[in-house]
């Protein structure tokens, strides 16, 4: 498909999905909000950003229509425009109904659920994919190819949860409910914990978070142990009437302990939370963002200060490094990707504490990312100059800068809608 969308649609794609005052409306009744389950970072709802926020809408509405796909007479989504990529993802396909909540009235969440219900449910585990031939992918990389994980990366039942709770809060009933709860149980039992967080085993290879699966962060693990505490809150609110109360009780008590012990992740000579206390063990940018609801004031100034500090290496073209160093990730070899590569993506999960943190910045990342996303094509990531990497028309790269503007406008946390 060509990558500045001159491609004509119907009229019916275009009244149904044109207009930001759509958008704007959506925004205010907030129609998909669940009860906030995080700690308030103190924000008030922010309009300066709606511009930002519309001009990203609109481009996700015309790139939605082009990864739209039918799939046994049923409309899906691929995670971007290249047919290079035939699955359905977790979150590449829950986070654009989220950062855009009009795309809920399109079918393909309904169609979706009933899809993945038929190909997952009777699974050991939650997978990592569905390929569009029905193959489940257990794990990140290619389905011919040896898997980069020997087991389930570990973020996968949250993430699962997440889409599950979201079509179930907008009126979609969930085909064999009771085994989704028991798959679910089934997948969270395969997360560990130490000191109360989620701990990857330093002598696995195991992915920790689907995002950062080239680095392969072991130890107690910061992106994991946040996503998975809203999943297991999530998931013993969905599934309260579907398992044993036990079951119900554990999760809340894991996701409380999540909360409790996050602290132990904070290195204030690193300069905020670190991805992992082994491999991974340096400032994670995309987490301290998530994290800043959770974080006391005293850590937010330190991590405000180290956003601050390391401007110039973490941010460029409106897009966000996972990390600060310019080798990348402590403890990795890797170069390139996700150790040097600058994610649209990535901006999503830090403007909310921008927001708070240095809002005139904020409002320039996000002017920023405006600017040059139809230069970039958005492509997954690019690199310091700007040379794009990974598969261009990439969902992802307007979905999480969505929720992370919708996050600003609404004054809830990121973390919630994760």
């Amino acid at each position: 498909m060509p990558s500045d969308f001159n491609i004509p649609i119907s009229r019916r794609h275009h009244l149904g999905l044109c207009g930001s005052a759509l958008a704007s409306l959506f925004l205010a009744r907030d129609v998909f909000a669940e009860p906030t389950a995080t700690a308030s970072a103190g924000l008030a709802p922010n309009p300066k950003f709606q511009a930002a926020y519309d001009a990203l809408a609109d481009q996700m509405r015309r790139l939605y229509e082009f990864c739209r796909v039918k799939v046994d007479g049923r409309e899906l989504l691929r995670p971007c425009a290249s047919t290079h990529y035939n699955g359905l993802w977790h979150d590449d396909f829950t986070w654009p109904h989220i950062g855009l909540p009009e795309l809920q009235k399109t079918p393909v969440m309904r169609d979706s659920i009933a899809w993945l219900t038929e190909a997952m449910v009777d699974l050991s585990v939650v997978a990592d994919r569905i390929e569009f031939d029905g193959t489940a992918v257990m794990s990140p990389g290619q389905a011919n190819s040896r898997p980069m994980s020997e087991e389930m990366t570990l973020h996968l039942p949250a993430a699962w949860t997440r889409l599950l709770s979201h079509a179930a809060k907008s009126g979609i009933e969930i085909p064999r409910r009771r085994d989704w709860a028991r798959l679910l149980e089934r997948s969270f039992a395969r997360v560990h914990y130490s000191f109360g967080l989620v701990w990857n085993d330093p002598q696995r290879k195991t992915v920790a978070f689907g995002f950062y699966d080239s680095i392969k962060q072991t130890g107690l693990v910061l992106m994991t142990s946040l996503v998975i505490k809203r999943g297991l809150e999530r998931a013993a609110v969905l599934f309260e009437n579907d398992l044993p109360a036990e079951t119900i009780a554990d999760w809340k008590n894991k996701a409380k302990g999540i909360g409790e012990n996050l602290h132990r992740l904070f290195v204030a000579d690193i300069g905020g939370f670190v991805g992992a206390t082994k491999i991974g063990r340096g400032f994670d940018v995309w987490g301290n963002g998530l994290a800043w609801p959770l974080a006391t004031p005293e850590q937010r100034k330190v991590i405000a200060a180290t956003f601050t500090k390391h401007h110039a290496a973490i941010f460029a073209f409106g897009c966000t490094r996972q990390t600060p160093y310019p080798d990348g990730w402590p403890g990795t070899t890797a170069k390139g990707y996700q150790n040097q590569g600058f994610w649209a993506t990535g901006s999503g999960f830090v403007l909310p504490a921008l927001a708070e943190a240095d809002p005139d910045f904020a409002l320039q990342l996000a002017q920023d990312l405006v600017d040059n996303m139809e230069k970039i094509k958005r492509h997954e990531f690019i690199d310091a100059a700007g040379k794009p990497g990974g598969p261009a028309e990439f969902l992802g790269s307007l979905s999480m800068p969505l929720m992370g503007l919708r996050a600003i406008l609404t004054g809830r946390p990121l973390l919630d809608f994760m």
